[in-house]
């Protein structure tokens, strides 16, 4: 996510604080999600790890896709190619735009979110604590070559 760097080194503190050991087929696939711009599937994840690491097993991917997603360190883009796809999370609410012709994820200004949560908090009463908004459409790039 360009706008938004993402720390790999806190996703790894996140799992040592949670009792996970880490190996270096673990931390290689954290980086992997940190730094991809493009939603990943735990199938993506395990072919780009493979590339550098070819020993590393499909199984040992999906544990630590399911991991991640249960530390809230990445969530899954619902309607997207199936819902199997995954982005890193932010610790703010933010809205997520994914571009249907390049795949590229962007987290985009949270203000008109923010903005629309107050006004529902206090119309409804309601405390929101969380948001998954995920917009989908054509980025700027795209735009321009289309």
């Amino acid at each position: 996510m360009p706008s938004n760097t993402i720390n790999s080194e806190d996703w790894l503190a996140a799992l040592y604080k949670s009792g996970v050991r880490v190996t270096a087929v673990q931390a290689a696939l954290i980086d992997i999600f940190a730094r991809s711009e493009v939603p990943l599937s735990a199938e993506q994840a395990w072919d780009v790890a493979r590339r550098s690491r070819p020993k590393t097993g499909r199984a040992t991917v999906y544990r630590m896709v399911e991991k991640l997603e249960n530390l809230g360190l990445i969530r899954r883009i619902h309607g997207y190619q199936g819902c199997s796809h995954f982005v890193p999370t932010l610790p703010e609410l933010m809205m997520l735009f994914i571009c249907l012709d390049c795949g590229r994820a962007d987290y985009l200004d949270s203000q008109p979110l923010d903005d629309l949560i107050q006004q529902s908090e206090h119309i409804s009463g309601h405390r929101i604590t969380d948001s998954r908004l995920q917009l989908f459409g054509a980025c700027a790039v795209c735009q321009q070559i289309a």
